[in-house]
């Protein structure tokens, strides 16, 4: 489950299954992913696909 939650000091956080996987500073446009296999291009594919590396 994916939840995402705004601060008062304009800050987004993303969580997914209750950790921590992204944050925002709003204000200034800066990014921190903390979660790299939330985003890396093999996430959405099955793992019993051959894959070329």
């Amino acid at each position: 489950m994916i939840y995402k939650k705004e601060t008062k000091d304009n800050e987004l956080y993303v969580y997914m299954n209750g950790k921590l996987i992204y944050k925002k500073w709003l204000s200034t446009g800066h990014s921190m992913v903390f979660d790299v296999r939330a985003y890396d291009r093999f996430t959405l594919s099955s793992i019993t696909e051959e894959k070329d590396i």
